[in-house]
């Protein structure tokens, strides 16, 4: 259960649920960061899955190149359970934030 239900998970008190790295097991999902300074969208998807998804997790920058080219950064997300990124693509009001300032 999710720590804003009120209820500790075993992995955040051991320090062992957010990675620094993404397994190849985890389902994953790259955002395109909008805004100038990237750390705060950043850490809005962090602090969101902490308090409302319970498996390990990794939040991380990756940079790749847009259609013209030009090195564009990108927050990769990954999961350990898919229908926990199910939930993060549903539910997470910064990420439904982020696509609208992107798609307009």
């Amino acid at each position: 259960m999710p720590l804003n239900k009120g209820t500790v998970n075993p992995l955040n008190v051991v320090g062992q649920r957010r990675l620094t790295y993404i397994p190849p097991h985890f389902a994953t999902v790259t955002i395109l960061l909008s805004s100038q300074p990237h750390y705060r969208e950043i850490e809005k998807f962090d602090q969101w899955i902490y308090s409302n998804l319970n498996s390990r997790y990794c939040v991380r920058v990756k940079h790749g190149l847009d259609v013209h080219r030009k090195i564009i950064d990108m927050c990769e997300i990954g999961v350990e359970d898919p229908k926990e990124l199910s939930m993060f693509g549903l539910a997470c009001p910064y990420l439904h934030k982020n696509l609208g300032d992107i798609y307009g």
